[in-house]
């Protein structure tokens, strides 16, 4: 798993790393953690889906953590961020870019376990996967992070890509079934939602990668409950 750390102070950068290398000998993981001492050199060689999990400072020299996260956010709506502060008030900011969680400084190993299990959890619940799907000339091959909405348009269903729209045959309830565990819910009758393309809920209304579309009240309960669930790595 693919780690990025920004953060100006290399004591802390040291320590999380260290941090790393302990936590995959204890649970049989490798992880591949890369440092950055600014948001700039972070953001100028960044690659959709390069890394699993982001570690950024809030308070960093230049282009602040908060502004970079934004720029991330417009970059990647899927890696897992999580700021490091020495204030946990200024980690409230976390809630404006999808930040999953902080950690405080000193930086403490115990902390650290809590909340990289959690960030792991999520990662793994938005890595890529592949669904095969029938259209009128054929089947193709579709990764589910390229998703982020399907809609059902009569007796067809129209898979809304971050490149492209295609339409394939099929109810929604099926392609459901097959995608459960790659982080799917259904917000109504007509929508299935990618959960890594979600910017925000405000009412029963969800932002679906740039688009809105409407929760009903039926489901509205439960929507939020497995997207809570989903991003705090619950299930």
């Amino acid at each position: 798993m693919k780690v990025a750390i920004v953060d100006d102070d290399f004591s802390a950068a040291a320590c999380l790393t260290d941090y790393f290398g302990q936590y995959g000998q204890q649970v049989g993981m490798k992880f591949e953690v890369k440092h950055f001492p600014d948001a700039e050199k972070f953001l100028a060689g960044y690659r959709l889906s390069e890394y699993s999990i982001v570690f950024m400072d809030i308070d960093l020299p230049g282009m602040s953590g908060v502004e970079a996260a934004h720029q991330l956010r417009f970059k990647d709506s899927a890696v897992v961020l999580l700021f490091i502060t020495r204030m946990s008030q200024y980690a409230q900011k976390g809630y404006e870019v999808d930040a999953l969680d902080y950690i405080i400084k000193p930086l403490r190993y115990a902390d650290f376990c809590l909340k990289i299990k959690k960030a792991i959890n999520v990662a793994r619940s938005r890595a890529e996967q592949t669904v095969i799907v029938p259209t009128a000339s054929g089947a193709i091959c579709v990764t589910t992070n390229k998703i982020m909405f399907i809609e059902v348009m009569g007796h067809q269903l129209r898979l809304h890509l971050v490149d492209d729209v295609i339409e394939v045959r099929g109810t929604l309830g099926e392609i459901e079934k097959r995608l459960e565990g790659c982080g799917f819910l259904r917000c109504n009758n007509c929508y299935l939602v990618n959960t890594r393309f979600v910017n925000w809920v405000r009412g029963y209304d969800v932002e679906v990668g740039g688009q809105i579309l409407k929760i009903s009240h039926p489901r509205h309960k439960q929507f939020l409950k497995d997207l809570m669930n989903i991003y705090t790595g619950g299930g």
